[in-house]
């Protein structure tokens, strides 16, 4: 089993106008923040990160997704950050995400780690 531990978010430009209202979810159940809905994040922030998931098959890629919170309508998907496993190469990797729609300015890195 291997476990994989997600260190920073960083935002390279947000898809709003302000800052997006972000939340991480793995596996369809919200992973971050661990308290409050979601964390506002800017052009150019980064957050540091201490979230572990233990991977039970170590050659299959996980996808870890970034969402926009939204109170007056349903919360926008904005896209994918996935993670090649397999590598059996312990260490730090960042990842770009994969934005959902065309068109959307969003770009996001996320900063992990594979841990045996």
């Amino acid at each position: 089993m291997s476990k994989i531990i997600l260190t920073k978010l960083q935002c390279i430009v947000n898809d709003e106008v302000d800052e997006d209202e972000v939340f991480l979810k793995y596996n369809g159940d919200k992973i971050w923040p661990e308290s409050g809905l979601y964390k506002g994040i800017d052009i150019s922030e980064t957050f540091e990160l201490d979230i572990e998931i233990n991977v039970d098959d170590p050659k299959k890629n996980i996808a870890i997704e970034l969402w926009d919170f939204d109170y007056l309508s349903a919360n926008d998907f904005l896209g994918t950050f996935e993670m090649v496993l397999g590598t059996d190469t312990n260490g730090a990797f960042s990842t770009s995400m994969k934005l959902k729609e065309k068109g959307s300015t969003a770009s996001y890195i996320l900063y992990w780690e594979i841990v045996e």
